[in-house]
């Protein structure tokens, strides 16, 4: 089991306050959802099943069809190229809009929320206001890369920024802290 050196028992470890940023609220829950919904076959790549690469394969098999097609009719080629071009186009816009209204449906993940770690708890700062939470008020604590997601509920998190640990205690020292206390951050979601 590994301890704490007693420069970080004595004093908090501090993270720096800090929004989160709307491409890093994008790629934390796109991390969760691979992790959610990990694909079945082992054999198989991660990107391989993904809704772009099947968008793309049919792209591709579309365009290939109606080059051939336009052999016979040249002039509707650059038509239904166009087609698929922008569908394509508005299909990942669609997926970016999603997760932008999900994002500002939260408006606290817009504030610069700071924390202070310490054996007994975090004191999370937010707008002004400080909270105390013991390690075991939390209803799950996630780990994905570069944070650490304090669930105070099903629907509610804090984002704990690892790269914003001030030194001298480090992103590994959190991570210690909360093995410690035996509630080491779970990499799968349930």
């Amino acid at each position: 089991m590994p301890t704490l050196s007693t420069s970080t028992l004595s004093a908090p470890i501090q993270v720096a306050p800090a929004a989160v940023s709307f491409a890093d609220y994008q790629a934390i829950h796109q991390e969760q959802q691979r992790r959610r919904y990990p694909e079945q076959p082992a054999s198989k790549s991660v990107a391989s099943e993904s809704w772009k690469m099947k968008a793309w394969r049919w792209v591709l098999v579309g365009a290939a069809l109606f080059t051939v097609f336009s052999l016979v009719r040249p002039k509707q080629l650059v038509g239904w190229l166009i087609l698929y071009a922008i569908s394509t186009v508005l299909g990942l816009l669609h997926q970016w809009w999603k997760y932008r209204q999900a994002y500002r449906q939260l408006p606290d993940k817009q504030q610069a929320t700071g924390f202070s770690a310490e054996p007994k708890g975090v004191t999370v700062t937010q707008a002004g206001r400080s909270r105390f939470f013991r390690w075991t008020d939390f209803y799950s604590i996630q780990q994905v890369p570069g944070w650490v997601l304090l669930y105070t509920s099903v629907e509610h998190c804090y984002y704990l920024k690892l790269s914003l640990v001030q030194p001298p205690a480090t992103a590994a020292d959190i991570e210690r802290l909360l093995v410690a206390q035996d509630v080491a951050p779970t990499t799968e979601l349930a």
